[in-house]
Order: structure tokens, then sequence, then C-alpha cells
């Protein structure tokens, strides 16, 4: 999840540092500054996000940018760019959890199931594990996430790393058993 969200973050600066050439908000650059963020987060997010969840995450980035009185020239400043990456991840947890609310379960839904396993799966190849025990492990750990009632909001808060991080652990003996 926290590469997904340097991710969003990537696309944001990205974006920033090449789409604004005047330090007024327009109606034109604000749109320009949404589609270039969208477009960003549906190359990036690997199936994380819905198109709704894309919308309200550029969406809230852009009112909490304006909100913070950032102008399009202030986005190339480091610190700022560091504020708008803070930013955009408390955009990305409050769709979760906005998700959560409304359905009293976890915000898991297909999607972003898919993209979490293939995620969890891929570290694990790039780790050296083989395909088959990569998919047992992204299965697994998905299955425990959703045990311990956490969604993907709850596994970004440090909190709950450890749980996150146990829950794999776990699925890693019983590979080990089954062997």
């Amino acid at each position: 999840m926290n590469k997904f969200l340097n991710y969003i973050s990537i696309a944001v600066v990205a974006f920033t540092l090449f789409s604004c050439n005047k330090n007024e908000w327009t109606p034109e650059k604000e749109a320009e500054f949404k589609r270039g963020l969208k477009d960003g987060l549906e190359e990036k997010a690997n199936g994380m996000c819905t198109k709704e969840q894309i919308d309200f995450i550029a969406d809230c980035s852009f009112e909490k940018i304006k909100s913070n009185n950032y102008k399009p020239k202030d986005l190339k400043t480091p610190g700022i760019v560091l504020h708008i990456k803070q930013l955009t991840q408390e955009c990305t947890k409050e769709v979760f959890l906005k998700n959560k609310s409304k359905t009293g379960e976890s915000a898991w839904t297909p999607q972003t199931e898919k993209g979490f396993k293939a995620l969890i799966k891929d570290k694990f190849i790039n780790s050296g594990t083989n395909i088959k025990d990569a998919i047992f492990m992204a299965e697994c750990t998905m299955a425990k996430l959703k045990e311990q009632n956490l969604g993907p909001a709850e596994i970004q808060d440090p909190k709950n790393a450890t749980i996150a991080f146990e829950a794999g652990k776990s699925c890693r003996e019983e590979l080990m058993k089954k062997k």
C-alpha cells in the first residue's frame, strides 16, 4: 500500500512540475491538474482504486492544496512537495475510510483486493519466492487481514503495521508446514 501511495505522490509532483506556468489557479489549470493526477493514479493504482475513488482523491487533493493557499508555482518547492504528498496520502486514507463507513465493512472491493494481492505477490516474487508460493502467501495474507477487519486504510496506519506483518509471517509458517 505504501508503494501505491508513493506512486500517487510521484504522479502529483510530476504533474504539478510540468503543467503550471502562471501562479494562479484558473478553472482550466484546475481541470488540467486533476486530469493529470487522475491519469497518473489510474496508471499507477494497479487496480487498487475504482474510478470513483480516483476522482475523490484528485478532488480532495486539489481542495487541500487550495486550502493551504498553494499556488501552481509553489508546488515546485521541495518542502511543499513533501506536504502535498502527505495531503494526497490523507485523501487516499479518507476514500478508504469513507467506503468503510458506508458499508460497515472493511472497504475491500473486488478491485482493491485484486490489486493488493497482486502487490503482495509481486513483493514475494521479487524477494525470490516462487510464483505458486507467492500466490499462496498473497491469498493467505489477504484472508488474515480480513479476519482482523483491516481494510486498505487501516493497513496504512503505523499502529496496524505489526498486525499486517504478523499476518504475513503466519502465512509463511503455514506454507512451511505444508512443505
